[in-house]
């Protein structure tokens, strides 16, 4: 073979060596062409999950910040209701014992009016006895004097 074959062949074999690297290297550039497609869309979804996670975050903040003073409205509400039952409980027992006490009160005007009601009723009949007892013996003398007389009469004429 002579030199210009050889020539030839060693050109033709770098030819194709340098379209294998081209095709090589067109190959490693789409390869990180996509890559970088890849890590931009990895990228982006990247930052769309931490923007949603910080969403969620804030969401639930403001979520616990609700929940904790609806918790504290409730135990307000509650701590008001129970002074308010304490108040009516009090009112009401206050309202019983003056009851109690009025009734009590009453009874014992009652009874006292009862006892004094008792105390003239015996002393009219105490009057009464005694009024009877002088009728009766008044009556029994001018009725044992009217004998007498009737006797003495009787005697005269006798």
């Amino acid at each position: 073979m002579s030199d210009r074959e050889h020539l030839a062949a060693e050109l033709d074999q770098l030819r194709a060596e340098t379209a294998r690297l081209t095709a090589a290297a067109q190959a490693a550039a789409a390869r990180a062409g996509a890559a970088r497609q890849e890590t931009g869309r990895l990228q982006a979804e990247r930052d769309a999950a931490v923007t949603a996670a910080r969403n969620d975050t804030a969401a639930a903040a403001a979520e616990t910040a609700r929940a904790r003073q609806a918790e504290a409205d409730a135990r307000t509400e509650t701590s008001r209701v129970r002074d308010d039952a304490a108040r009516e409980r009090d009112a009401l027992a206050a309202s019983h014992a003056a009851q109690i006490q009025a009734q009590q009160a009453l009874t014992d005007a009652e009874r006292d009016r009862a006892e004094r009601a008792e105390a003239q009723l015996e002393t009219e009949r105490t009057d009464r006895r005694q009024l009877t007892s002088r009728l009766a013996a008044s009556t029994s003398a001018k009725a044992a004097r009217g004998r007498v007389r009737q006797e003495v009469s009787a005697d005269a004429s006798a």
